[in-house]
């Protein structure tokens, strides 16, 4: 006659052993997706930052330059060395960046850095512009603004 208790066969602790080793791996891949997932968005918004600086130190130079110069395709023609003949008395102008923010010309085109100079109430003296950064979607990255003061230019006693 068979007992009604059964006995556990030598294989026992071994089968416990392996189930534990399973579980504990489970746990660990769960866990390193996690942090590999938290390694992928911190990698991104760390590229997507050098982007946006990249984007602020154009802006800037280009803020400082018209503020000098007062003049919207000279600021092209100093900052990206493009021929300023082409925008001569132009109020807007958009340029085709790449990702380091160098301008490009039909090739790696990511961004459009849009310069345009707004109208002011002391027409001839005070002029503003805004530089603004749009991705190939149409959307606002960085948007900035920026005056010059231009005095008009008077006649000494001498001059002729």
């Amino acid at each position: 006659m068979r007992s009604p208790i059964k006995v556990a066969s030598k294989g026992g602790r071994l089968n416990l052993f392996l189930l534990e080793m399973i579980i504990v791996l489970l746990f660990f891949s769960v866990a390193s997706a996690v942090i590999l997932k938290a390694f992928v968005a911190a990698d991104r918004m760390s590229a997507e930052n050098i982007r946006l600086e990249r984007m602020s130190f154009c802006a800037q130079s280009a803020a400082e330059i018209f503020s000098d110069t007062g003049d919207i395709a000279e600021t092209a023609e100093i900052l990206f060395e493009i021929d300023s003949e082409r925008f001569e008395g132009a109020t807007r102008i958009d340029i085709p960046l790449d990702e380091k923010c160098n301008y490009s010309y039909l090739k790696d085109v990511s961004l459009f850095m849009t310069m345009k100079v707004t109208e002011s109430e002391y027409e001839g003296k005070f002029k503003a512009m805004n530089i603004s950064f749009k991705d190939d979607e149409g959307n606002v990255l960085y948007e900035i603004n920026t005056a010059a003061y231009v005095p008009e230019r008077t006649v000494l006693f001498d001059e002729e």
